[in-house]
């Protein structure tokens, strides 16, 4: 065989048998280095060698007779195979002493959520809207339902770390998490002392409690962000902002936890960018997080939020849903069509596709036509109709208000529900009780 680059010179073949134990010496790659020689000599030499230093290390004759043959039958019918071998196994040891690891060993496995889609775990998610939008409303359902078990596939009630600067845990979170129906041994708070230096989003007092048994966490919020920066940095420059995301995602991983960051946004740009965009300070913070969903008014009724995931690193994103907060509670409601990028462009005074009288006037003869014969027609269908042609819900609810149509809600008994828009003018007194009776008979 040709010299490669992992032909040994004798004194250094020599000086690496000597060295090894019985482990090492009977291993593949041995055997390889004493054939790995481009004359015959030296590869009966490098054999007597280590035949010497088997029987040195105590090992029987037969074991040593069997483990060369075994090799050396493989070396000479195909030299170049056991080369490959011989190179993989030494790039791995290379990796292995100085802590890399080939992809070959990394098993695959499916991302794992606290709330899927929204809350993934071993990651980052930031909770992003402007002042009022019920940002703090709905990290704390979220908080609530997972220290009860609620929000779990299997029941199980987790423990929550949140931390706010902003509200006052004896006037806000208490009663708030009461109203939720929290379990306020589950929701851990840390209360700012004068003589305690303030904790931070990289704090070492958060691995100590982590790791105490019993105090690992299922999430940890930080609301807001800002509150919670290491002392003297900057949010606007990546090279501060970075190490702490890293910090983050691997305390996250770590303890197999999600970790909520609560972000306020800037102004409204009119002119365009998207919502990510607006999320205060270095990119970095939108770039580590796996996760960002925005809250926001509902367009068409002012009472109610939405929230809308923005970004979804690790599967598809899931669906904008709009809530309620009344009665010191949040109920979460439909799904609805909306994007972050429509929802705060409505909140600007937007609009949230194309101008909207022009818009608005295609979305009023949708309707009128698709309510012409029966003078109703299901919600999902108008939506539908309306996307293709390039109509947000948000532009056709409106529509729908402005010609007067009403909206009822038709129950299909087990079947769950459906919903309509109906002209007054064009269907009977009775159009919900005829659609009720004929979903019954369905």
């Amino acid at each position: 065989m040709q010299p490669n680059e992992l032909t040994l010179e004798a004194q250094m073949f020599d000086a690496k048998i000597n060295s090894m134990d019985k482990t090492c010496l009977l291993a593949p790659l041995s055997f390889f280095d004493a054939c790995n020689v481009s004359t015959d000599e030296e590869r009966l030499r490098r054999m007597m060698l280590l035949r010497t230093r088997a029987l040195q290390l105590g090992i029987s004759e037969q074991e040593y007779a069997d483990r060369r043959d075994n090799y050396t039958s493989q070396f000479d019918a195909d030299p170049s195979y056991c080369l490959k071998i011989a190179r993989m196994a030494l790039r791995r040891q290379a990796m292995q002493e100085l802590g890399f690891t080939p992809m070959a060993d990394v098993e695959t496995r499916q991302a794992e959520y606290l709330i899927e889609p929204y809350l993934p775990l071993d990651a980052i998610t930031i909770l992003a809207g402007v002042a009022g939008m019920g940002k703090t409303w709905l990290a704390l359902k979220w908080a609530a339902d997972i220290s009860t078990g609620r929000a779990t596939k299997d029941g199980t009630p987790g423990l929550v770390y949140y931390f706010t600067q902003e509200n006052d845990p004896h006037v806000v979170l208490s009663p708030r998490l009461e109203s939720l129906g929290a379990d306020p041994e589950n929701i851990v708070i840390m209360q700012q002392m004068a003589d305690t230096p303030a904790l931070t989003m990289c704090d070492a007092r958060l691995d100590a409690l982590a790791s105490r048994p019993g105090c690992r966490p299922s999430l940890v919020v930080f609301d807001p962000i800002q509150s919670y920066l290491e002392k003297h940095a900057n949010m606007n420059q990546a090279a501060d902002v970075r190490p702490m995301m890293d910090h983050l995602a691997n305390f996250a991983a770590r303890y197999h936890c999600a970790v909520m960051l609560v972000s306020h946004i800037s102004k409204p740009n009119l002119s365009g960018g998207s919502a990510s965009d607006r999320i205060l300070g270095s990119s970095d913070f939108r770039n580590a997080a796996r996760s960002i969903i925005f809250v926001g008014c509902d367009p068409d009724d002012r009472s109610l939020r939405i929230f809308a995931q923005d970004k979804s690193s690790l599967g598809p994103p899931g669906p904008s849903r709009k809530f309620s907060i009344h009665d010191g509670g949040v109920e979460i409601m439909d799904e609805c069509a909306l994007t972050a990028d429509e929802i705060l462009r409505a909140q600007a005074g937007g609009n949230t596709r194309g101008p909207e009288p022009v818009v608005g006037n295609r979305a009023v003869a949708l309707l009128g036509e698709l309510t012409n014969n029966t003078g109703w027609v299901k919600t999902s269908i108008a939506i539908a109709d309306a996307k293709k042609e390039v109509i947000s819900e948000s532009i056709l609810r409106k529509a729908a208000k402005k010609m007067g149509l009403e909206n009822a809600t038709i129950r299909q008994g087990h079947k769950g529900a459906y919903a309509i828009w109906y002209d007054t003018k064009k269907v009977p007194e009775n159009i919900i009780e005829q659609l009720t009776l004929e979903a019954a008979r369905a």
